[in-house]
């Protein structure tokens, strides 16, 4: 059974990995938009920045306050902010989890926003892990259309550059 410690590691090897491919945006990427109504690389980016945070605080304390407190705190940042927003989504990752008791992480029973309900440990699973997982992923998408087509594999579960292919 995963434990708390588990669900922390698995979130900060998410931000690292999108420290990662942020650096790999090229410099015109951050406004690129897939189509209309979706998100620029900018703003998926903001949400990276903020729904680990966000979403962990939010199950912990049970209401969406520190959610909405994590998302303004990004709402205006810019391309080169990323790197400082990661670190602070780190340190409120860490003292969030340091404050969780064993026993509530399996045991406390929390809702998410559709009314579903999960142990706490559980709930941190289904939202801020797999928020960070997918949209890890549409941050690569987004760096790879917006023209930076030297990445792969290695830079998106890994967070780290490949081997060079021979073309």
């Amino acid at each position: 059974m995963l434990n708390k410690n588990d669900i922390l590691s698995s979130l900060l090897s998410e931000i690292e990995i999108v420290r990662h491919l942020a650096t790999k945006v090229p410099a015109d990427g951050m406004d690129y938009r897939p189509s209309e109504g979706q998100r620029s690389t900018l703003e998926v980016l903001r949400y990276l920045c903020s729904c680990a945070a966000g979403g962990t605080s939010a199950m912990v304390d049970g209401n969406w306050d520190g959610y909405k407190k994590w998302s303004e705190s990004v709402a205006e940042m810019t391309g080169e902010g990323v790197s400082d927003a990661l670190n602070r989504q780190i340190e409120g990752l860490t003292e969030i989890f340091a404050a969780i008791p064993d026993e509530d992480f399996d045991n406390r029973m929390v809702q998410n926003p559709l009314g579903q309900e999960f142990t706490l440990g559980r709930a941190l699973m289904e939202m801020p892990v797999k928020w960070m997982t997918a949209y890890r992923m549409q941050l690569f998408l987004q760096a790879k259309a917006a023209g930076c087509t030297d990445i792969g594999t290695y830079n998106c579960w890994g967070g780290i550059d490949g081997p060079v292919q021979a073309s």
